[in-house]
């Protein structure tokens, strides 16, 4: 059992908090649930956030609408203190002030070049940067967790919190497991490999018709590009299949 934190910041229940709650969490629209969201987009039993071997984790409960994290759909997701999770019109946010302070720093003083954002169009940090605006602007108003929760700081400065940075590989895997996944990684190595041996690169041209001056264009034959959206949509694939309960 873990002890976890989370605010409601938009949607009908926007401005409740639920300060050091006991894990399984059940969230959604039916009375059973731990937090009960008025949300006709949320079903009635939408989601679950549990404890298992140390780690805090999200498990949608085959929603009719899907659950995102931080913008991308999941079915189950570790849990970061900053993580922001929408379900239907709610938007909640996972930790303490502490705890995404504490996070936060750590991930300022870490190397971010590898990581990238989530979020196709990024929604959820552009809901951030309107919070924000609005919660610094709300001061003598009774929602005051808003600034509590991000004591002063600018929307931009919580960038960090929703980039995905290069996972750790499973460890203390069975045999059988970890030759299932050294296959699976193996697979995309040599289809990568293969993908990036026929990259073909061109100088470009300056406004002044130097050759090279700007750099290189990067292209693909018809035919590996057709390859590349073959390996991401196996890979969207392999996703589900393994995270479907």
């Amino acid at each position: 059992m873990a002890l976890v934190t989370l605010r409601i910041l938009d949607g009908p229940e926007r401005g409740k908090a639920f300060h050091q709650i006991a894990t399984p969490v059940s969230i959604g629209r039916e009375e059973g649930n731990f937090i009960q969201l008025n949300d006709e987009r949320v079903s009635r039993y939408h989601l679950k956030i549990h404890e298992n071997d140390g780690a805090i984790l999200l498990t949608d409960l085959q929603s009719t609408n899907g659950t995102r994290v931080n913008g991308e759909v999941v079915h189950v997701w570790r849990l970061r203190p900053g993580d922001v999770i929408s379900v239907g019109r709610s938007v909640l946010i996972f930790g303490s002030t502490d705890e995404i302070a504490e996070r936060l720093a750590k991930l300022n003083q870490g190397d971010q070049s590898a990581s990238v954002p989530m979020g196709i169009d990024g929604e959820e940090f552009q809901f951030l940067e309107r919070y924000m605006e609005g919660s610094h602007a709300e001061k003598q108003s009774s929602h005051l967790f808003e600034v509590e929760i991000f004591r002063g700081l600018f929307a931009e400065e919580l960038a960090p919190l929703h980039l995905l940075a290069p996972p750790e590989p499973p460890t203390d895997l069975p045999p059988r497991q970890s030759a299932q996944m050294a296959e699976f990684l193996q697979y995309l190595l040599i289809r990568l490999r293969y993908l990036t041996a026929t990259v073909h690169t061109e100088p470009l041209e300056s406004k002044n018709g130097e050759e090279g001056a700007e750099g290189a264009k990067v292209s693909l034959s018809a035919v590996q590009w057709q390859n590349l959206l073959d390996l991401y949509a196996r890979i969207a694939k392999y996703l589900d299949s393994v995270t479907e309960p």
